[in-house]
């Protein structure tokens, strides 16, 4: 049930997905309640082309500073930013999608954790 997304949507999606890096324990399934109204492809999608671009970082140096959470204003003003500049840059386009494709392989076991608790809670 793809739809159009709404600002607060996207807002409440980012803010859910961003405990996933986060340098403490993920609780997935708390994550999933946040997220289970929303088409898991568009979930999925916004997962990596947009959360895991802003915050993946935090988990992959030596001492994560993020360990109680993003602010959910920086991150979204962060992933609006980062989508402009990509809008009007073809090279920016160009390396979001092979940093995309970085994250969806290096992050997979995230959105497999993620699904299945999305899968029960239906």
């Amino acid at each position: 049930m793809k739809r159009e997304l709404s600002p607060d949507d996207l807002y409440k999606i980012r803010e859910a997905l961003s405990w996933i890096f986060v340098d403490t324990a993920v609780e997935f399934a708390y994550i999933a309640r946040q997220v289970e109204d929303y088409d898991p492809e568009q979930i999925k999608e916004i997962l990596y082309s947009e959360v895991a671009v802003v915050c993946a970082g935090n988990l992959e140096c030596v001492l994560p500073p993020i360990w109680t959470g993003f602010e959910p204003d920086s991150l979204n003003r962060d992933i609006e930013q980062m989508l402009l500049a990509n809008k009007n840059s073809w090279i920016r386009r160009q390396l979001h999608k092979l940093h995309t494709a970085r994250l969806r392989y290096s992050y997979r076991e995230a959105w497999e954790e993620l699904s299945a608790h999305l899968k029960q809670s239906n």
